[in-house]
């Protein structure tokens, strides 16, 4: 193999390697949730919940306009 393609593959999987490993510090645990990101969830699911007594169930028929 020539020089450059053996410097080419080296780049690529130092590449690869640090990319690999940059994934994995970074990358917060899936369990650990912000408390500011929970207090926005529920306030998002309050305002666009609707109404938990409102029968919704069947609804009635959407009639077309022409």
């Amino acid at each position: 193999m020539s020089r450059p393609v053996v410097m080419a593959a080296l780049a690529a999987v130092l590449a690869l390697v640090g990319l690999t490993v940059i994934w994995f510090v970074v990358t917060p645990a899936s369990d650990t949730t912000p408390p500011a990101a929970q207090a926005q969830r529920q306030s998002a699911e309050d305002f666009l919940g609707g109404d938990p007594n409102r029968p919704v169930r069947g609804g009635q028929e959407m009639k077309p306009r022409w």
